[in-house]
């Protein structure tokens, strides 16, 4: 697959129990880079810390080695689209700069988010490779390895759909009742809400509006 003559680099199990698009796209045979290979065996998120925002750490645990070879793995002039899943049943694309929406416009993915705030603190993959990240559903929820396929296919097509560009510019810090894509009373639109590993750091979602 390519966009703009520049060639895409498919990876999924970032996070070791995220493991419906591992499944799909091993089951479809298709090139992919395995992440997070030790905590994917341990069914586990990550084993040190999270993968996800190791890139460019140069601490010397695991996951941030492994970040290091995943950067040598793909080329700087290559693009990635990185699967996951979360709770939300709802699949969605991030992308941390506009310059990607070419590509977001071809997954088939109804709802992308521009992540102008960053939790990951600029250390996630998409901030050291263009790229977009793809939640492609609900953790243990089949559809996402669906949604995974359905993915791939779009792209090789090369066909532009809609998508609703939403932008996140703050935490929900306060513990409540958040739901997905569903306007809270207060203004904002929920995201990446009701994860586990979030709310035991403190944090129930991301702010979300809204912009075109």
């Amino acid at each position: 697959m390519n966009i703009n003559k520049r060639n895409i680099v498919v990876v999924a199990g970032m996070h070791g129990n995220e493991r419906m698009p591992v499944s799909a796209l091993a089951d479809a045979g298709l090139d992919f880079i395995l992440a997070n290979p030790k905590a994917y065996k341990k069914n586990v998120r990550f084993t040190e810390q999270d993968l996800n925002a190791s890139f460019g750490t140069k601490r010397k645990n695991y996951e941030s080695k492994r970040a290091a070879e995943i950067l040598r793995e793909i080329g700087k002039n290559e693009v990635v689209i990185d699967f996951h899943t979360s709770a939300s049943k709802t699949p969605f694309q991030i992308l941390i700069d506009k310059k990607m929406i070419s590509l977001a416009e071809r997954t088939g993915i109804k709802r992308t988010v521009l992540m102008k705030h960053n939790i990951k603190k600029g250390h996630a993959l998409i901030n050291y490779r263009d790229g977009i990240s793809i939640e492609a559903g609900a953790h243990t929820d089949k559809v996402a390895s669906k949604n995974t396929l359905k993915v791939i296919n779009s792209v090789k097509k090369n066909k532009k759909h809609l998508t609703i560009l939403y932008e996140v510019f703050g935490e929900i810090r306060k513990p409540g009742k958040y739901v997905n894509w569903r306007k809270h009373p207060e203004g904002f639109i929920p995201v990446l809400a009701n994860e586990p590993e979030y709310e035991r750091s403190g944090l129930f979602g991301l702010k979300a509006r809204r912009i075109s």
